[in-house]
């Protein structure tokens, strides 16, 4: 089995040590992709059998390439259906999207031709990346190609497990294929007892989503400065100023080859907007009256310039919200807590011109919101979720990973949304088994471990941790073969886990 692993930003701290155990355990073959030179030739690299490095093809490529053909070539691979919409790609990307217009077509045909190259030559089975740039949406377009399975890890919304999910768009198919079938039949009481348990800690205040670890990185919290968050920021420099002064624009997925003090100066300036924001801009408590919440989502970010590409103007969606609530209702919205003092002052000044809006500070307890609210409607994110098990009516506007659920009112139509968000608030009944089937498929239908970045939070590196990643990796590239023994833990995986995807195979010839 030959897997490529995508290390950029904070995984080049994570995959070596799942390369390391994947090789060890399975006799995997492991390569690395990177975005960055400096990166490359990090010592934990050396635990990948190859190492190929984006930013140093680009710098290649990029200066002797033709405008025209590198058009011509972009049109052909759109109109033979190889890549989706390469505009809303490069639009989803923080990078690339702030090039001029040629600088774009000549980067993005070179991303092309070297994900091409590199399939075609390497032909790996699996490959492990997210999808939170241009340049990765390509390669998971080219890979169907080669029909190289494409597993993208997503943190989702329950500690300690995460998931694999197989497109930009989709949702947890195993979570769905188990939701089905429970819904025939009565669960067991062990079941019962399992999901019941989940929702009882959660309403007690008891789980942290993993998917808000960003929020641990950020040098404000909601008391002010944290000085050991600030540091950690500041000990990443080096290598940003390596990076800076050896790829420059030429890497491309993450901020890492920005100048490293245009991240100190962003950081200033968000203490500055956060205490304005906070003292002239929010309110700290929910007017009376009944309300539907609606939570601002973290930007850019895979889970909204991704996964809901049209959906990505907030300000105008909250004003579209607004304009279809009842009379009877107002809208509260509340700024996220990994957002704060990134957002400018204008943006929160054309919120609270909307005279039905209420604009809160990310300070407040948003389960106590949802708990209050008759309503919660978002884009994708981890308040739908919450939403779901407080019992409460849940409108969505973007895929959620769990949008078969049958008590949520997706909108992929926003001229329905008068008609959805007033069915919802006047139709909706919750479904206490329906919901514990969810609760309990998403608990059997995801991996136990923890993914993330070890820079903010050290035990993801935990060897313990590391072999469930491992394990969760073979589960779902090979559903036939037995689990592997990872040291003295023990690890069951049940027959739906592990059904979810067919081997391809080793495609070299």
């Amino acid at each position: 089995m030959k897997l490529l692993m995508v290390c950029k930003g904070e995984y080049y701290n994570l995959m070596p040590l799942v390369a390391a155990r994947l090789r060890q355990d399975c006799g995997y073959s492991v390569s690395a992709m990177t975005f960055a030179t400096p990166t490359a030739h990090l010592s934990q690299m050396g635990e990948f059998e190859e190492v190929h490095n984006l930013a140093a093809w680009l710098k290649k490529e990029v200066p002797n390439s033709d405008f025209d053909e590198c058009l011509r070539y972009l049109e052909d691979l759109e109109l033979a259906d190889e890549v989706p919409n390469l505009s809303m790609m490069i639009h989803a990307d923080r990078i690339i999207q702030q090039f001029p217009f040629k600088k774009v077509i000549l980067t993005i045909a070179a991303v092309c031709r070297f994900w091409e190259r590199l399939f075609r030559e390497e032909r790996p089975d699996v490959l492990v990346a997210e999808v939170s740039c241009a340049s990765e949406w390509i390669a998971w377009s080219l890979a169907r190609r080669w029909k190289i399975q494409y597993l993208i890890p997503y943190p989702g919304t329950l500690p300690d497990r995460f998931t694999f999910i197989r497109g930009p768009g989709q949702g947890w198919e195993s979570v769905e294929d188990l939701y089905v079938a429970a819904k025939n039949r009565e669960l067991t009481v062990g079941q019962t007892g399992v999901a019941e348990q989940l929702l009882s800690r959660f309403r007690a205040g008891g789980l942290t989503s993993p998917i808000h670890a960003p929020v641990a990185r950020l040098p404000l919290t909601l008391d002010g400065i944290s000085v050991r968050r600030l540091r950690n920021r500041i000990q990443r420099v080096p290598l940003r100023l390596k990076t800076y002064l050896v790829d420059g624009d030429f890497e491309v997925g993450s901020y890492n080859g920005r100048p490293p003090w245009e991240g100190l100066l962003k950081d200033a300036l968000r203490m500055v907007r956060h205490a304005t924001s906070e003292s002239t801009l929010f309110d700290r408590k929910a007017g009376p009256g009944k309300y539907v919440y609606f939570p601002l989502h973290v930007q850019p970010e895979f889970t909204i310039d991704v996964r809901a590409p049209f959906r990505t103007n907030q300000v105008a969606l909250i004003e579209a919200i607004a304009k279809s609530l009842p009379v009877s209702h107002s809208l509260v919205v509340k700024d996220h807590p990994a957002m704060r003092g990134s957002r400018s002052l204008e943006y929160y000044r054309e919120i609270r011109k909307l005279y039905n809006v209420q604009l809160l500070s990310a300070s407040l307890d948003s389960h106590e919101l949802i708990r209050n609210a008759d309503a919660v409607i978002t884009i994708v994110g981890t308040t739908a979720w919450e939403g779901l098990l407080y019992e409460k009516p849940v409108v969505a506007l973007g895929p959620l990973c769990y949008g078969f659920f049958d008590l949520l009112y997706n909108c992929p139509d926003m001229a329905d949304l008068p008609t959805i968000l007033s069915m919802a608030l006047r139709t909706f009944r919750p479904d206490r088994q329906l919901l514990l089937k969810l609760v309990w498929a998403a608990l059997e239908g995801s991996h136990q471990g923890v993914w993330g970045d070890p820079l903010s939070s050290p035990s993801i590196s935990h060897p313990e941790n590391i072999a469930k990643i491992a394990l969760a990796i073979v589960t779902e590239i090979d559903s036939k073969r037995p689990a592997p023994h990872f040291g003295p833990l023990e690890h069951p995986v049940s027959k739906a886990r592990r059904k979810v995807a067919e081997p391809t195979g080793n495609l070299r010839a």
